[in-house]
């Protein structure tokens, strides 16, 4: 029978750098869209933003998986 993988310290340490992904990436945008629309700012706080939930999206899928097993 197979284990399944326990949530470890790395996992904790990218949970928690998505969640900061995502927060830098708001704050980006609300910064500078108030000045105007600007590319780069976009660009940079759109791609923070959706690699952040891209990431927290396989922490979620983990702990689906992780309740369905229980």
């Amino acid at each position: 029978m197979r284990e399944e993988p326990r949530f470890t310290w790395t996992d904790g340490y990218r949970t928690v750098s998505s969640v900061l992904m995502v927060a830098l990436g708001l704050a980006i945008l609300a910064r500078t869209l108030p000045l105007g629309v600007h590319l780069t700012a976009i660009l940079v706080g759109g791609c923070f933003v959706g690699l952040g939930v891209y990431r927290l999206s396989f922490v979620v899928a983990y702990l689906r998986r992780g309740r369905r097993a229980a």
